[in-house]
């Protein structure tokens, strides 16, 4: 199906919405984005990919060669380095770049260049798709907005963090893949390429995404090396960083990382047999559970048999399975299933574009049971996004026990289990709890409770008119979202009506 231009312009203001709702939001620091972001600095203002001057706000490290690096992929560092660039370009010589209110802007600034701008493109690519498929505008249009904005995407592209950008690589990936064109095809290889840079997990998935582009060509071995000569320089830029930071082309930084979260004997030093005390908690757990933080996308689940039952394009679903197969296994064995402070499960983030496909196939009673799951995962996920989406990894119910009580009473109970010194009685707020900032390795270390780098570490856009921490500064984004969610789904019904 051709895309009309009402179709162009609903894409185009799906991502203005999705991109405007992840900017409304920062949610401030942790071990994770500071790692990232500490590689983007290193990069920028010491031309180095170690980070030995500016350790001192992570344990995401590894070491090498008596030199410390993040633990992490590399692709998201990379990329924030270019907005970073411009930003310290700018700002030599009038600021302080280790000022911790300067670390906070920026590391903002940032994140919103590459994790929202990439977020932004999920809705857009998702309708975009959908509509091709064959979807009734507005039924693509609550499929997107479920997917963006009722997901852990949202809270997820708040933060500097792999999650969201490797999702939406590999979405995009995914979709150029199918298009039986050598360009599409070199720019599946490239997103997959980036999103493998990004999230190490994306490597084997951008093979699986590969043999696809091979079958829908008819297994023409072409189009897999297509595919593969778009990722190829990607590839060899990982290489060559790995074996300057770790020692080998195909040596991780997980191999030289904090003993600390290695265990002896398994493979990789992380990876063990799955456990069914692991998958329960990835699942539907309400410490961990992806249902749980996102029940919308229990309805990919019905979405993927209607789709098998039809038998359209079962290559395609066969790849999201085999991906998704990939994701919960390794998840499942990973010896940090739970992922430290956050919500959900953040390591399976990457499949929920993909299944935003599969949602799109649901059919009849299915349907509003979908608008049903999607208004709540929507609540849920706003208010992980606005309260704190990093809750105490010790906390075990932190929807129930931590967020919901933040955002309504502004306070949790005193007898919740948080990580030292977290507590109930210094974090406090309706809205961006989060005080941990981007220049110190546990909460309150540089800046005690009350100063003003940990009372704005994280924030919203209406903070600075209603007040830190005010529940009042939601009114704005409340507006915005259903003023935008009601101007599309009247053009998307224009557009039915022809």
């Amino acid at each position: 199906m051709q895309l009309s231009r009402a179709d162009r312009q609903i894409s185009d203001w799906l991502l203005i919405l999705t991109f405007v709702t992840c900017a409304y939001f920062y949610a401030g620091a942790g071990w994770n984005q500071n790692a990232q972001f500490d590689l983007a600095r290193a990069i920028v203002e010491g031309h180095t990919m170690a980070i030995d001057r500016i350790i001192a706000n992570t344990g995401d490290i590894s070491r090498h060669l008596g030199h410390v690096y993040a633990n992490k992929a590399p692709g998201l560092s990379l990329l924030g380095a270019v907005p970073y660039a411009l930003l310290h370009a700018v700002e030599r010589g009038r600021f302080d770049p280790s000022d911790a209110m300067m670390l906070a802007i920026n590391c903002y600034l940032c994140t919103l260049a590459t994790v929202g701008l990439l977020a932004s493109f999920v809705p857009y690519v998702l309708y975009r798709e959908l509509r091709r498929q064959g979807l009734e505008a507005r039924w693509a249009v609550v499929v997107s907005l479920a997917t963006a904005l009722g997901t852990l995407l949202l809270p997820y592209a708040t933060m500097f963090v792999a999650q969201v950008p490797s999702a939406a690589l590999m979405f995009l990936a995914f979709v150029a893949a199918k298009r039986d064109d050598t360009r599409w095809r070199l720019l599946a290889g490239i997103a997959a390429g980036m999103a493998g840079m990004t999230n190490y997990l994306c490597v084997p998935a951008a093979v699986i995404i590969a043999i696809l582009g091979s079958v829908r060509s008819r297994w023409r071995l072409g189009a897999f090396l297509e595919i593969a000569a778009g990722g190829a320089p990607f590839a060899i830029a990982l290489a060559i960083y790995q074996k300057t930071c770790c020692g080998g082309f195909f040596t991780t930084p997980i191999s030289t990382m904090d003993p600390r979260f290695v265990t002896k004997g398994a493979f990789l030093g992380i990876f063990r047999m799955p456990t069914l005390d692991a998958l329960y908690g990835i699942t539907l757990s309400p410490y961990r559970g992806l249902f749980f933080f996102a029940p919308v996308l229990v309805m990919a689940i019905g979405g993927m048999l209607v789709w098998w039952r039809s038998g359209e394009s079962r290559a395609d679903l066969v790849a999201i399975l085999a991906i998704s197969a990939l994701f919960f296994v390794a998840n499942a064995a990973f010896n940090n299933w739970e992922g430290g402070f956050g919500v959900g499960a953040r390591y399976l983030v990457p499949l929920i574009p993909l299944w935003g496909l599969a949602m799109g196939r649901c059919r009849g009673w299915q349907k509003p049971l979908l608008v049903a799951l999607a208004a709540l995962s929507f609540a849920i996920n706003l208010t992980a996004t606005a309260v704190d989406p990093q809750p105490s990894g010790t906390i075990p119910r932190p929807l129930t026990q931590y967020l919901v009580p933040l955002l309504v009473r502004g306070h949790f109970p005193a007898d919740v289990p948080i990580t030292p010194p977290w507590s109930a009685a210094t974090f406090t707020g309706h809205t961006s709890v989060n005080r941990f900032t981007h220049d110190e390795p546990v909460v309150f270390f540089r800046h005690p409770p009350g100063s003003l780098p940990a009372e704005w570490a994280s924030f919203n856009l209406g903070e600075p008119f209603f007040g830190a921490g005010d529940a009042r500064s939601l009114i704005p984004i409340a507006a915005i979202l259903a003023i935008g969610v009601a101007a599309i789904l009247t053009t998307a019904r224009r557009a039915e009506r022809g």
